[in-house]
């Protein structure tokens, strides 16, 4: 072939070689050498996975407890966690109170002047009220009372059916009664206008204070909501990290201006584990959410409920794969006759190791989400009750997590709602225990395997 010829031949060469390379082949079979294998390939697996499942109620702690991930909230300035206790007042539903405990009081003037308190002014509770996660009426009052519930002939009083009794008459403090427009009105001065939170004070007659005070007695204060409609308070929690903003007393011991008034955080004198968290302990008088009895799954409520899902996945399928996405698919069960149930709601899954930080007590995984314990927490997903047809849940955070565990241990998927204790919605899902497999929760895995025998 001559010079010439060849040079025009060139470009068809070129071009023939370029088509070749470029063809998106479902393997390199047909050009081993010559062609890297350009085109991924995706491939689609469903898995059953989940080897046991239940539903667990009864969350709104004993004491204080960690709450659900997720149920952080902005003050301002940055984020709360553990924020929250509840006080709810739903006449079809629930009915749940608070107990914060005061069991130190200062009784002198000030730190520097040990004289014995016996006069004092402007006593009041202060509390930090989240707007968005309570319900208060639009029409009409609403009405938060203080109860003495303490006995000092017990040491460690915690029994809630003793608790409950107190919340009588002859023991009221105070009470203040709102409207929904004065409490939206009580702005904290320095939080930015995003903010949620709001100041409650109820004021505290200044001759029951110092009571309290010369008597040396503990001042366990019972907290209760009333109204014609349904009402759900979430006040700051004593354990939130910071501290203008967690349940205190205030009184001024003296009219004199350079004495500054008494500001006295909670504190539970007990023998009990963990004290610190009895500084706030719910108290749960009626719930009638009960979970249902047909074992489904479901999440949420005033009065929190959780699932559980035990799951295993084949260590082998994880390590010889690459997770491009995966979802537990999750058929719903319609629940139309509830309340709240074409409101929306959100509903998380965590993944959590079954580790020696949780244990295999089912009850405890279920309850100590804490975010310092191991596990991944994973997208939230919209679920309105009254919907069915199936819900995908993104786990696929979850399925790179487990590709470096030991796959000989099961591992667990926890489903809440980020509504639990101010939302009475509770979504419900079908259990791998149904008789319909077709019902049952599902591994939903899109990946790419390894490629060989391609040229880099």
């Amino acid at each position: 072939m001559s010079p010439r010829q060849f040079s025009r031949c060139l470009p068809l060469a070129v071009i023939v070689l370029v088509a070749a390379c470029s063809e998106r082949l479902d393997t390199s079979a047909n050009c081993p050498t010559l062609c890297t294998d350009n085109a991924l390939v995706f491939k689609d697996t469903t898995l059953d996975i989940v080897q046991s499942d239940s539903a667990f109620g009864g969350f709104t702690g004993v004491g204080e407890r960690w709450p659900a991930p997720g149920l952080a909230t902005s003050n301002g300035f940055g984020y709360l966690y553990e924020t929250f206790v509840p006080v709810v007042n739903r006449p079809d539903s629930a009915d749940i109170r608070q107990v914060l405990r005061f069991d130190t009081l200062p009784r002198i003037v000030s730190a520097t002047d040990t004289t014995p308190i016996t006069s004092l002014r402007d006593s009041k509770l202060l509390l930090v009220l989240d707007t968005a996660r309570s319900s208060i009426p639009r029409v009409g009052t609403t009405t938060v009372s203080l109860y003495d519930v303490d006995d000092a002939n017990a040491g460690n009083d915690t029994v809630p059916r003793s608790l409950a009794a107190r919340f009588i008459p002859s023991r009221l403090i105070a009470r203040r009664t709102f409207t929904r427009a004065e409490v939206l009105a009580d702005t904290i001065p320095g939080f930015g206008s995003a903010a949620t939170s709001r100041s409650f004070g109820v004021a505290i007659p200044d001759t029951v204070m110092l009571r309290f005070v010369r008597s040396a007695r503990r001042l366990r204060i019972g907290v209760q909501v009333t109204s014609p409609a349904s009402a759900a308070l979430r006040f700051v929690a004593p354990s939130v990290n910071s501290e203008g903003l967690v349940p205190r007393l205030t009184y001024d011991p003296s009219p004199d201006t350079a004495i500054k008034a008494w500001l006295v955080s909670t504190q539970a004198n007990l023998t009990v584990p963990s004290p610190e968290r009895f500084r706030a302990q719910t108290l749960v008088l009626q719930d009638r959410t009960t979970p249902l009895n047909d074992g489904s799954l479901e999440a949420g409520g005033i009065v929190g409920v959780r699932s559980l899902l035990r799951v295993k996945i084949p260590r082998a399928f994880l390590a010889s794969i690459t997770v491009v996405r995966a979802s537990l698919d999750m058929v719903q069960r319609p629940q139309r006759a509830v309340p709240g149930a074409t409101d929306g709601v959100r509903m998380r899954l965590r993944a959590a190791i079954a580790g020696p930080a949780l244990g295999t007590d089912p009850r405890r995984i279920v309850e100590f989400l804490d975010p310092t314990i191991e596990g991944v927490l994973l997208p939230s997903l919209r679920i309105v009750p009254a919907d069915s047809g199936v819900k995908s849940f993104d786990v696929g955070e979850a399925l790179r997590l487990w590709i470096t565990q030991d796959s000989a241990r099961a591992t667990n998927l926890v489903l809440y709602s980020e509504g639990e204790t101010f939302q009475e919605q509770r979504p419900a899902f079908y259990s791998r225990r149904n008789s319909n497999p077709a019902l049952r929760p599902r591994l939903r895995v899109t990946y790419t395997t390894p490629r060989k025998g391609a040229i880099p």
